[in-house]
């Protein structure tokens, strides 16, 4: 019912002016990643169901474990810690996962009505401007530091107490949730007595969290600030 309410409202005001409210975007997205969940679901349905057809008609032994089966029917009798990473089950659930939160969110469409909340969603919505500009600075550091760090430590993977900075990976997730005070200094530590490599990996993971922490965030903090005191 919801699709065919979308699909009617781009038919009316044409797919320019439908694309120009948020809250179409956002319908369209949250529509779209249920549909391809259920989509993924029904695969996994079907695969399933020809797995046991094929049981159905060739095994004649009721226990399974004693049954010689082909590789893509045995699959399906494997608990969840074998099943591969790009089982339409799992992606299902993530995407499912992903969609019940935009559905939620869609509450925020009847706020603005309300005299108390309506001016702090309004507020909230203009400001994203603010963050937006942020961001490009932010990002700029975060780049940096990433990829420096990562320069400094790649050579030493298997070297250290934790994985931190030995990838491109390690290095986002360990500068990102540092943010967040979630990463340790030990990061930096090695095990090898390279003590100059050590000394600049603490200096620069030094510089970057009082660079992101101390300066950018409450930069960001003040922009809000003075943006919310405009619009309010």
């Amino acid at each position: 019912g919801m699709i065919w309410s979308e699909c009617k409202e781009i038919w009316e005001e044409g797919p320019r002016e439908y694309v120009v409210h948020l809250w179409n975007l956002l319908d369209f997205g949250m529509l779209s990643i249920f549909v391809a969940s259920f989509t993924a679901r029904f695969m996994a349905f079907l695969k399933a169901t020809e797995a046991q057809q094929y049981v159905d008609q060739y095994v004649q032994d009721d226990d399974l474990n004693n049954a010689t089966l082909p590789p893509e029917v045995a699959y399906f009798t494997y608990a969840r810690n074998k099943w591969l990473p790009s089982d339409p089950q799992i992606i299902s659930e993530g995407l499912y996962a992903i969609a019940v939160v935009l559905s939620f969110s869609r509450i925020a469409y009847i706020l603005p009505a309300n005299e108390s909340f309506g001016p702090l969603q309004i507020s909230l919505g203009r400001t994203v401007k603010d963050i937006f500009k942020f961001m490009v600075i932010f990002i700029m550091v975060f780049l940096a530091f990433m990829i420096g760090m990562f320069n400094l430590y790649s050579y030493y993977l298997g070297a250290k107490y934790n994985p931190a900075f030995t990838t491109v990976e390690e290095s986002f997730k360990t500068l990102f949730w540092s943010i967040f005070g979630l990463s340790e200094v030990i990061s930096v530590v090695l095990k090898y007595d390279h003590k100059f490599i050590e000394n600049i990996g603490y200096v620069l993971y030094g510089v970057y969290n009082v660079t992101m922490v101390v300066v950018l965030l409450n930069m960001l903090i003040a922009m809000i600030n003075n943006s919310y005191q405009e619009i309010e």
